[in-house]
């Protein structure tokens, strides 16, 4: 199995100690929590690369580790891999922590619709109200439907968006009513001597040890942190090909390609690319009819600031889309951005006006003599270069 080391916040040292070439010693103690130096989301990361070891204990002692292990919620991030995040919803039950997960836009669809298959009343209001999840795994809905906790009302809503858009996904004909009665433990097994003196005649099995066997068996794949289902791999369930992902040279064929084939896309899928794809991708997805596709590549984090200097003067862009790059205080504060964003005739005025007070001269004379924006700002432009020059 090939780990993506570079996708996992792990470093050199923490990486020598974990992989699977390191003594089995070492690894069994890092399973069991002692991972020096390593802190939030690098510590999830090594625990998931330890629950993916080929050896059973140290296998065991993460995912035991990742049961109990205290203030995830702190240790997550944007950044956290899916197969770490769908491992966590797999083994762990917490409201809070589900709340959380959803939060996390690399979030697989599994991880989604496990959460929402036990979501309580309130978050599974959350979950209606969070749009853009909902686009991107429509089958949430499906969860939902099959959650006894979730009120009719709040399943309809959810519904009735994704029809819509479009996206309303088969469901079964019958909600559950109530929720179903926890799976009973099999009772421990009894020592009967006398079938143990024949089995062990007969060169049978022991019947206690059998007994133990399927009780073991019971526990691994209980509801309560069980990893019945899971997959220990780094397969993502909704990976694009790389040439949407890796940024590189594309030539023009490879452009038209991908703007194809992003046209043929879901809203949710175009979404879930938004946060996920290289520059050719965002660059069409930014231009997508729907805002909120157009919104999703602002708020991915992967804008570099030659396209967020380009989307900020292009006067083709969606007014809230702008204002959304405003609102970035770590853009904003660079001067080239401020006076890209004045001179575009598309940023809505309450934006520009507060920039215009930090123009350098020249570019106040350019703003007086632009007759594409607003005359609210030639005006204070023509106000303030009357006032530098006294």
């Amino acid at each position: 199995m090939s780990i993506p080391w570079d996708k996992l916040a792990i470093d050199d040292d923490l990486r020598r100690l974990i992989e699977p070439g390191s003594p089995r010693s070492v690894r069994l103690s890092c399973a069991k929590g002692a991972l020096p130096g390593a802190e939030g989301e690098a510590v999830l990361s090594a625990l998931y690369v330890l629950a993916c070891d080929l050896e059973p204990e140290v296998r065991d002692a993460a995912i035991a580790t990742l049961r109990t292990l205290p203030g995830l919620e702190r240790a997550l991030s944007q950044r956290t891999h899916p197969k770490v995040l769908e491992l966590l919803a797999t083994v762990r039950t917490d409201g809070a922590l589900d709340a959380e997960l959803l939060q996390i836009r690399g979030a697989n669809d599994r991880t989604a619709v496990l959460i929402a298959e036990r979501a309580d009343a309130l978050l599974c209001e959350l979950i209606a109200d969070n749009h853009t999840r909902l686009l991107i795994t429509p089958q949430i809905a499906v969860g939902l439907h099959a959650n006894p906790d979730c009120p009719d009302a709040t399943l309809e809503r959810v519904l009735a968006f994704l029809r819509m858009n479009q996206d309303e996904p088969l469901l079964p004909p019958e909600r559950p009513k109530t929720r179903g009665q926890a799976v009973a433990a099999p009772p421990p097994p009894a020592f009967d001597v006398e079938a143990e003196i024949a089995a062990a005649l007969e060169g049978r099995v022991s019947p206690m040890l059998e007994a133990q066997q399927k009780l073991a068996m019971f526990d691994l794949n209980s509801l309560n942190g069980g990893v019945a289902g899971f997959s220990f791999d780094f397969k993502n369930d909704d990976e694009f090909s790389l040439d949407l992902l890796d940024d590189g040279d594309a030539n023009e064929e490879v452009r038209l390609s991908i703007e194809k084939r992003i046209r043929a896309m879901s809203t949710g899928k175009k979404i879930k690319l938004a946060f996920l794809g290289n520059k050719e991708a965002r660059n069409i997805l930014i231009r997508d009819r729907s805002k909120m596709v157009a919104s999703a590549v602002v708020k991915s984090g992967r804008l570099t600031d030659a396209e967020v200097l380009a989307h900020a003067g292009n006067r083709n862009m969606y007014p809230e889309i702008l204002r959304e790059l405003a609102a970035n205080k770590e853009w904003i504060r660079k001067y080239p951005v401020q006076v890209a964003l004045v001179g575009n005739p598309r940023t809505p005025v309450a934006i520009s006006i507060p920039f215009v007070g930090r123009l350098q001269a020249r570019d106040l004379g350019a703003l007086s003599r632009n007759k594409n924006v607003s005359s609210t700002l030639t005006q204070m432009a023509v106000k303030m270069l009357k006032e530098k020059a006294n």
